[in-house]
């Protein structure tokens, strides 16, 4: 046990940079710029993580049968509320300046924060407290600190990766048990809410996750290289979004006629993690959506086959490059791509920003089976609060974290000023674009199991270990790996 436990820590490690950067689920009004590599989740190098699918807690494991008792009180007799976190979040109780913060970039909303902060305090006699946990220690510390009855703290706020377990295990507080009623802003209809939205797993009957709302900034797009397309007549991939026209179909041909080996040209370079998760919602499927995999579906068979077809029939993909990671989408910049994976991050540190050439932006293409109406767009991931079990008065615990959420008092001009990432989408249009389909959470767990797709294997690859045609086909894959998906979800759902 102590040995798979060890191998999920250094797995999850593998995310840190992706899940730490970039957060605005605290209470910080000032947004940081995230920079997340998307590296590798499976080891395209061949290996196979061969251990099995980690393991949250002890198979024999039990949680006390016991009454929500745990609530703490400073020494002049306020109501403590600590969260446990993975990182510096500002503000709370034991800040006095908003210089207590040593990135702050807008005084205006900080200030704003801060007086948010006295606010909660006086309203609920409480004292607040963020404690970096660090990321080792708040995975420990949550499955730990709650099996002993006596949480650590009266709220977690973590990623996805160690969130969802915890509320599988039972270990959370549903927010349907302390009163939160049915019209709450919390329980609003994606994009309607206002200070906080939720999140309820599938296959759950109640909400145990929530976070602050707001712009969702860490959606992938589908660049390409304007100039490329109109020197071969083709029409603007924006256009036929719009005409509902913009479908696997069209995007596979406009890599047949731009792709120029000669040249060291293709219609297609990006990541493979990236592009699989986007297909796979374009047509309407996912790898591991809840208790049944799905990696032999028909519809994820389809995602497969089109992505064996672009790499290794069309050979309209570049070459996997399995010795540098990044490379793989960054060529783009040098003019060497027709599309590619994008974000504003991308366009900042890839060469996007600079680029010689111009640069649209469009969702991905819809799969024969998807809906451009309602595919989903970004996978769930990111930070969420969750309250644990054994808290007393769990739903004041609730309001706390909603009323200092609330710093921008409901005025959407602050808690939505994103004019830092607007710039780094190129353009107004492209910002439009991405807004057309912002939001649109998609579930799939295929990167939270402790192992990755190793979808590699499928592709013609240059460098690595096995250099050279696939290895598999997709029904070689689906059958290889549906029974891996399957044990992990097994243990993941308990």
């Amino acid at each position: 046990m102590k040995r798979i436990l060890a191998i999920l820590l250094c797995v999850v490690l593998l995310f840190v940079m992706l899940a730490a950067c970039g957060d605005s689920n605290g209470t910080n009004p000032t947004p940081s710029v995230p920079t997340p590599a998307p590296g590798p989740s499976d080891g395209s190098d061949g290996e196979e993580g061969d251990e099995g699918p980690p393991t949250f807690v002890p198979p024999d494991y039990s949680l006390p049968e016991k009454e929500a008792d745990v609530i703490r009180y400073t020494a002049d007799g306020r109501r403590h509320i600590i969260i446990g976190t993975f990182y510096d979040v500002y503000y709370d109780s034991t800040h006095s300046s908003i210089f207590d913060n040593p990135s702050v970039n807008d005084p205006e909303t900080a200030q704003m924060a801060l007086d948010r902060v006295r606010y909660v305090e006086d309203k609920y006699n409480v004292f607040i407290e963020f404690v970096n946990m660090t990321w080792e220690g708040i995975m420990e510390n949550i499955p730990i600190s709650i099996m002993s009855g006596i949480p650590d703290a009266d709220v977690y706020l973590g990623d996805t990766q160690f969130i969802i377990p915890a509320v599988l295990n039972g270990m959370g507080t549903a927010l349907e048990d302390i009163g939160v009623p049915s019209n709450h802003d919390v329980f609003a209809a994606p994009g309607q809410n206002i200070v906080m939205e939720s999140m309820r797993i599938p296959g759950q009957d109640k909400t145990y996750m929530f976070r602050s709302a707001g712009v969702n900034t860490g959606m992938y797009m589908m660049g390409y290289n304007r100039e490329i397309l109109q020197s071969h007549g083709l029409e603007d991939p924006q256009d036929l979004w719009d005409k509902g026209e913009w479908t696997w179909d069209v995007f596979r041909e406009y890599c047949r006629v731009i792709t120029d080996p000669a040249q060291d040209i293709y219609g297609w370079s990006g990541y493979w993690t990236n592009f699989l998760q986007s297909m796979l919602f374009s047509n309407d499927t996912v790898f591991a959506g809840g208790p049944v995999q799905s990696v032999d579906s028909p519809k994820t068979l389809e995602v497969l086959n089109f992505m064996h077809e672009l790499y290794n029939v069309d050979k309209t993909a570049r070459p996997w490059n399995s010795d540098d990671w990044v490379i793989n989408n960054s060529l783009f910049a040098e003019g060497k791509s027709g599309f590619w994976i994008s974000a504003f991050w991308i366009n900042e540190e890839q060469g996007g920003l600079t680029a010689t050439f111009d640069i649209g932006m469009v969702p991905f293409p819809v799969g024969p089976q998807g809906n451009a109406a309602t595919m989903a767009t970004t996978n769930v991931s990111g930070n969420y609060y969750f309250i644990p079990r054994y808290i007393k008065d769990a739903d004041e615990v609730f309001n706390v974290m909603y009323d200092l959420t609330n710093w921008f008092v409901g005025d959407l001009e602050y808690r939505d000023d994103i004019g830092w990432f607007k710039d780094r989408m190129i353009s107004e249009a492209n910002f439009d674009y991405y807004m057309k389909v912002a939001g649109r959470m998609g579930f799939d767990l295929l990167d939270n199991l402790g192992f990755g797709p190793s979808i590699p294997y499928m592709l013609e690859t240059i460098g690595g270990e096995t250099p050279g045609p696939a290895q598999y086909t997709p029904a070689q894959y689906a059958e290889t790996y549906r029974q891996v998906y399957q044990d992990a979800l097994d243990n993941y759902f308990g």
